[in-house]
């Protein structure tokens, strides 16, 4: 019966709806007038017993404030029976935990993962994705781990953890379907196993809570009795197979020492006592998923194309023709880059995550920029103390780089494989965190030379300036950083050494060396610095009085400029206007500092100012060009350290910032590690962007995205599997969900390296076309035929889109200009003619070739100069004025040199090859 002053069935499922429907528990209890703790405690009722109904005395849940969860939980105050205590096996010597210092970190009780005495991780029930209010009371941190529960679930096996009331715990029948052929209807195209790998990639995207899961798998019965399975117990055995192997590494709350996966009753350093599931409680913690484990599934898919980059005798290109790479590779073995730099999460606090990404420098760039590896997710306000964050890193590889690990390809043969690290690409300030430098606004601020900088006055306040040194400055070593560290530590010095403030943890990573492993990045010190701090000098109206200021108007003229180009699909945002340039984003300002403002500044910026300017889009198209020889890198070093050199007298000593400063060291970066493009942070910008969606609501941030993150590579694993011969609209269906590129629309190989997009339309070959072809002497074979050819409107050569003029026409995109071996050309049209061949008219003939109609583009006599006497070259020679002209030619994919992009601006047309900007 029930109990007085119990709150009645129909209120309490009131709360539940409105839980339901994204309210937090603060808001419910002031809209319905009922006490906080109540509302937390029905809800959590609800979540652990799917009801609200009054349960039998012996099953119902005890109450408990969170004063004595907290006190329970560290071993004091339990009214359970003895026998029936879940906690550790110190429970009864579990001292009193002391909460350190202040700290306002606060746990909740609910709990999503149970991680075990051996540190795995599994999973308890799907986390719920409920907005919540992001009240003061409710902490987004709360990580929801139980310790308690781990210990129980340790003896039944992972596969009992997932099993819940209303889950059955037999085997779904439709498990055997799952990579079979059996369709989900008679008649029906789809097969059952398409059907469920869609839906748990539906489930992934967008982020359902078990309720909504369970609701449309019993909708989906409803329309087709038998499709799906009925329970969540299935789709969650298949949505990831990392979950026993995720680990938990703990840090002192005090000192934030690393504890390691057993923290032990008391810290080393601080001797501030521990318990583990105040850890876990107040998430002192952060998640691990070993490289061995990812690498021997990544390596069984992709190990054909190791070493397959595209080289060229005696120049730089990738990753593999640096000369640091060249002088140390080792055969059997295989190097990584990794990234380490943080990502805010919400808007209106202070949280971000940091992880620890990689990549395989032997695959080729697309493939590694497909095949990023997620190490290690830490997830809190600020910044991760660096010796507990990189400790499991620089662990596993001091293992892997000694005694390696086994793994077998697809045929089953066996390979054993070392793995170092050898760069690592982040932003000035993590740079200078991990290799426990000063930072750039100290003296002795660069990573990478001894530059001491100087105070100046800006504004009204001072600012650290690097301006050239006329008589040079030394470059750091790897030897020399050590004895500096040494002596830091040896002396007990409160002041850093010559920018060391002490030694890093990277000292301790195998094969790597903390000066040369580190390179600039462009994307920050280009893209997000000197770009956008020169355009917006130039519109600041505090320098209205300045030669180099661009008035209202100007600004004007430049975004009807900006607003008529047509850009290629490398550039993925479209032009905005210089007006919303507080928006944009680092591909943006690249795109305007290489390809746009070379142009549209012709005739606005002052002359010299222009000139200057010039200096930098000319050194940026060698170094972001597919390969570049060394006297190419030699001139574009020249220019970069001449735009460095001129900014104190074109602009004032105040200007000449840190990142300006870094342009000079972009070049050794490429001799040392291949072209800029070949390291870029782009990649890993783009991976933190797909982790910063992986979670829903503010509630257990790091383990949704580690679960998501995992869940989706087996999905598209399994797709690639499975959905191998469904029709086009499922592929394309599960590539929209999943961002995924395994499938394309209506692919058509017509060689090793070209496929053409579409179905495709017969015609036959105008005059004007046979006219070109006869021009053609490598074409002479062909011949027009009766029955005509088959025309595309877009195709793929070696990863290049190129699309016909009429395609390019009704899109604000431009893919149609190319570099031919002899001339500059807009594609008119794509065609597909069948070779001579004794197989003709059979059903497998692939005989056929790809001919490109192109009208060429005719180079003026009169082209873009700007001589700089200093560097005695052409800083514009990358810039091409052309004309339109009305001859056709004919030429294969052999002949395409490049893409290009071409902008018309006050009548002139100019077309420049279009730079590696892009990751996919």
């Amino acid at each position: 019966m029930p109990r007085k002053k119990e709150l009645s069935e129909d209120l309490r499922a009131k709360i539940v709806d409105l839980h339901k429907t994204g309210k937090g528990y603060k808001i419910i209890a002031r809209t319905l007038g009922i006490h906080l703790s109540t509302v937390r405690e029905i809800v959590h009722k609800w979540r652990r017993f799917n009801t609200v109904a009054t349960l039998p005395r012996s099953g119902r849940p005890t109450k408990t404030s969170a004063k004595t969860k907290i006190i329970n939980e560290a071993g004091h105050g339990s009214t359970e029976p003895k026998g029936n205590r879940r906690g550790d096996s110190n429970h009864k010597k579990a001292s009193h935990v002391s909460a350190g210092p202040t700290d306002d970190r606060r746990g909740d009780s609910e709990h999503v993962m149970h991680i075990a005495r051996d540190n795995t991780v599994y999973n308890d029930g799907d986390t719920d994705s409920y907005s919540s209010d992001s009240d003061e009371d409710e902490d987004p941190t709360a990580s929801h781990l139980s310790a308690g529960k781990a210990e129980t679930k340790k003896h039944e096996g992972p596969t009992s953890c997932a099993s819940s009331d209303d889950e059955t715990t037999e085997e779904d029948p439709t498990e055997q379907f799952f990579c079979g052929e059996k369709k989900i209807y008679a008649g029906s195209s789809v097969t059952m196993g398409a059907l469920l790998l869609l839906l748990l990639a539906f489930i992934l995207k967008h982020g359902l809570s078990k309720a909504a899961a369970r609701d449309l798998l019993h909708l989906l019965n409803l329309v087709v009795p038998g499709c799906v399975p009925k329970s969540l117990r299935f789709l969650k055995k298949h949505s990831t197979d990392y979950n026993g192997k995720t680990e938990i590494h703990f840090y002192c709350p005090r000192c934030t020492n690393y504890l390691g996966v057993d923290p032990g009753n008391e810290c080393s350093v601080c001797q501030q006592s521990l318990n583990r599931k105040y850890l876990i409680l107040k998430a002192y913690y952060f998640l691990v998923m070993p490289l061995e484990i990812q690498l021997r599934n990544l390596l069984a898919r992709v190990h054909s194309k190791l070493g397959k980059h595209f080289t060229r005798d005696d120049s730089f290109s990738d990753v593999h023709t640096g000369n640091e790479y060249k002088s140390e590779r080792q055969d059997g073995s295989i190097t990584l880059t990794f990234n380490c730099d943080g990502s805010p999460v919400f808007s209106s606090a202070k949280y971000s995550i940091w992880p620890i990404l990689c990549t395989i420098n032997e695959l080729p760039y697309l493939e590694r920029c497909k095949n990023v590896l997620l190490h290690t997710l830490w997830f809190g306000k600020g910044k991760p103390q660096v010796q507990s964050f990189l400790t499991p890193f620089i662990n596993e590889l001091q293992k892997l780089s000694t005694a390696g690990f086994c793994w077998r390809d697809e045929i089953g043969s066996e390979h054993h494989t070392t793995v170092t690290v050898k760069i690592c690409t982040c932003d000035a300030i993590a740079r200078a965190m991990v290799q426990n430098f000063e930072p750039f606004n100290k003296e002795f601020g660069c990573g990478f030379c001894y530059h001491k900088g100087e105070m100046v006055i800006k504004g009204r306040a001072f600012t650290r300036v690097y301006p050239i040194q006329m008589d040079g400055c030394d470059l750091r070593h790897m030897p020399e950083t050590v004895q500096l560290a040494e002596l830091v530590m040896g002396n007990s010095y409160d002041q850093s050494q010559m920018g060391v403030k002490g030694p890093s943890l990277l000292f301790l990573l195998p094969s790597f060396d903390i000066i040369k492993g580190f390179v600039p990045d462009y994307m920050h010190c280009f893209c997000l610095g000197v770009v956008r701090q020169f355009v917006n000098l130039w519109f600041d109206p505090l320098y209205a009085s300045k030669d180099f200021h661009l008035t209202d108007e100007h600004l004007n003229d430049l975004d009807r400029a900006l607003c008529e180009i047509q850009p290629p699909n490398e550039i993925s945002q479209s032009p905005r206007s210089l007006s919303e340039r507080m928006h944009w984003k680092a591909c943006e300002w690249r795109a305007f500092a290489l390809l746009y403002s070379p142009v549209i500044l012709r005739n606005v910026l002052p002359a010299v100012y222009y000139k200057h300017w010039m200096l930098l889009p000319c050194a940026l198209h060698v170094l972001l060009s597919q390969f570049a020889t060394q006297d190419e890198l030699n001139c574009a070093e020249l220019c970069l350290v001449q735009f460095v050199a001129q900014i104190p007298s074109l602009y004032g000593l105040e200007h000449c910032s840190y990142d300006c400063h870094l342009l000079t060291h972009l070049t050794e970066g490429v001799r040392n590690w291949g072209l800029l493009w070949a390291n870029s942070v782009f990649v890993f910008q783009d991976m933190n962007s797909r982790l910063l969606q992986m979670y829903s609501g503010t509630q257990s941030v790091s383990l949704q995205i580690f679960k998501n993150f995992f869940s989706y590579e087996k999905i598209i694993r399994q797709g690639s599997a499975t959905l191998q011969d469904a029709s086009t609209e499922i592929k394309d269906f599960f590539c929209s969900m999943t961002s995924c590129d395994r499938f394309t629309k209506s692919l058509n190989y017509i060689g090793e390296d070209l496929v053409t997009l579409g179905s495709g339309s017969q015609r036959v070959l105008t005059p004007r076309e046979i006219a070109a072809l006869q021009k053609n002497e490598t074409l002479s074979w062909c011949q027009p035929h009766r029955e005509g050819v088959t025309e595309y409107k877009r195709c793929v050569y070696k990863n290049i889109l190129v699309t016909s003029l009429e395609c390019s026409g009704t899109l604000k995109r431009n893919n149609s200009v190319i570099e031919t071996s002899s001339c500059f050309a807009v594609v008119e049209s794509l065609v597909v003619v069948p070779k001579p061949c004794s197989c003709e008219g059979s059903p497998g003939c692939s005989c056929r070739e790809l001919v490109f109609f192109c009208k060429q583009l005719q180079r003026l006599t009169r082209q873009p100069t700007i001589h700089n006497t200093q560097i005695n070259t052409n800083i514009a020679k990358f810039l091409v004025k052309v004309r339109n002209s009305n001859e056709l030619c004919a030429i294969t994919c052999q002949d395409i040199v490049s893409k290009c992009f071409m902008i018309e601006h006050v009548g002139q047309l100019y077309v420049m090859r279009m730079p590696v900007i892009e990751t996919h």
